[in-house]
């Protein structure tokens, strides 16, 4: 299930999606389902395939693969991976669309944030979670 639904061109000159963010870290759970037209038609997918594109806010482009769901209505989804999420803030981002070894079509630009996670991954500064229950535990001790 897609945590965000968006609709996207081929033609208009803007797109809007509202606020996509993202929390760096999570796997498998920040995904983006968007129905892409062109002129206010459905491009048609079949025998097809999706990319995300997007130039990080750190310098790399990345190129990743989409999800077409259902191709005749022009469905894609994108699960967001630690490629997409490497780089915290604002991102620019679009989809592009191929027949064999031809580029058909490319949405226009839409942004979305990367939000830093929550936790600190071991070995960064020497810092790790501890629940409440166990630092209570070790002030009774104390």
């Amino acid at each position: 299930m897609a945590k965000w639904n968006v609709a996207l061109s081929t033609t208009e000159p803007y797109n809007y999606v509202g606020m996509i963010q993202v929390r760096q870290g999570n796997k498998n759970s920040e995904t983006m389902a968007a129905t892409i037209s062109q002129n206010g038609i459905p491009v048609a997918l079949s025998r097809g395939k999706a990319y995300l594109e997007a130039i990080l806010s750190n310098g790399f482009a990345i190129q990743r693969a989409v999800k077409i769901i259902d191709a005749k209505n022009g469905k894609i989804q994108y699960t967001f991976d630690e490629y997409s999420m490497q780089a915290l803030h604002r991102q620019t981002a679009n989809f592009v669309f191929y027949h064999g070894e031809d580029q058909i079509a490319t949405t226009h630009d839409y942004s979305y944030f990367v939000i830093k996670e929550v936790s600190i991954k071991e070995g960064d500064m020497g810092s790790y979670w501890q629940p409440v229950e166990a630092l209570l535990a070790a002030m009774v001790a104390f």
